[in-house]
């Protein structure tokens, strides 16, 4: 009986021993359940801090990205840009040397025709001797593809006939040199006392552009046609009185493709006459460039007796291809009718 309790007692340690190992056990593992659960917390609280970092990063990311792009957006336009410009910058250059080439100025044609195989008097007139009356023909277009060229002193280029004289040119460059050369068809117009602003039998200058000037106490003749000479072109009138009254000036016409440098006259002018001048006559110039520099110099079309009684009226002049300016017009008489198109 004593043993059985001694057993039992011995049992009962255990047990008591074993429940303590136990709780132990329970209390240690709850311990490490605890500090897993702060682990597994930290980690979590870890993450969120994480995902949080990595959604900045990712907002930065996406800014970065939209910046680059931004970048080389705007780097891709400039060098389109750049390329449009450039290839403006080549076709600029080249439509100036395309211009060089196509429109030569008096010099460079000039070089060109003494060094080729063309032929003077048909494909250009080339006039350097001075003291030369150069009759061209009259009524009828004289064209001289590569210019005319009038080069010596005291050359005077006229119409082939007698009265009514209508010159009428057409040339890619017109050059007068010199102050003594011109083209001219005064006094080519309308006898004394003939045409529609004639002066009639008293003492009165012709009529044409301006009115002619008239005897004392009596009107001086009449205009007549208009100012672009497009619809209408007129020889200037004859002054009055049966013998001595100037003849009117006559119609020069010309088409100038690229240059003209008149450093001499251009002229139709009225003729002096003891009865009354007759008037100037007309000019109409055309010029189809306007990509070098032109130099007009003196053109004129007055009537005759300026310095004396009974003048004869002004002309016409009308020009064409270009807007002229002050400076280009101060030795153009009369005023011209000026338009950039016909």
């Amino acid at each position: 009986m004593n043993n059985l309790k001694i057993e039992l007692l011995k049992k009962d340690e255990q047990v008591i021993e074993l429940r303590t190992d136990i709780n132990r056990d329970i209390n240690n593992l709850r311990y490490e359940l605890q500090k897993k659960d702060e682990t597994i917390n930290a980690i979590k609280l870890n993450n969120i801090e994480f995902k949080k970092q990595l959604e900045q990063y990712q907002i930065r990311f996406d800014e970065y990205k939209e910046n680059i792009k931004s970048k080389i957006e705007n780097q891709t336009t400039n060098i389109q840009q750049l390329q449009l410009q450039t290839n403006t910058q080549i076709k600029d250059e080249e439509q100036k040397e395309k211009e060089k080439e196509q429109y030569k100025n008096c010099t460079n044609t000039l070089s060109f025709i003494q060094s080729s195989n063309l032929k003077n008097r048909v494909d250009f007139l080339l006039i350097t001797e001075n003291y030369q009356r150069i009759k061209l023909k009259n009524n009828e277009w004289n064209n001289y593809k590569f210019g005319i060229f009038l080069l010596g002193e005291n050359i005077t280029l006229i119409p082939d006939c007698e009265k009514l004289g209508h010159l009428k040119i057409k040339t890619s460059h017109l050059w007068i040199k010199y102050s003594s050369s011109k083209i001219d068809c005064s006094q080519l117009g309308y006898p004394q006392n003939q045409g529609p602003g004639k002066g009639g039998f008293g003492y009165s200058g012709g009529g044409y552009g301006t009115k002619g000037e008239g005897n004392s106490g009596e009107s001086g003749r009449e205009m007549y046609g208009e100012e672009t000479l497009l619809k209408e072109i007129h020889f200037g009138s004859g002054g009055g009185g049966n013998k001595h009254g100037g003849s009117g000036g006559g119609i020069i016409e010309l088409i100038i493709e690229q240059q003209l440098i008149n450093h001499g006259s251009i002229q139709s002018n009225g003729g002096d006459g003891f009865y009354g001048g007759g008037s100037g006559g007309s000019i109409l110039i055309e010029l189809q460039s306007n990509k070098l520099k032109q130099t007009f110099g003196t053109v004129t079309c007055i009537g005759g007796n300026q310095n004396e009684e009974y003048k004869g009226g002004k002309g016409r002049i009308a020009m064409y291809g270009i807007e002229l300016s002050l400076n280009d017009i101060k030795q153009i008489d009369p005023i011209p009718f000026n338009r950039l198109h016909k």
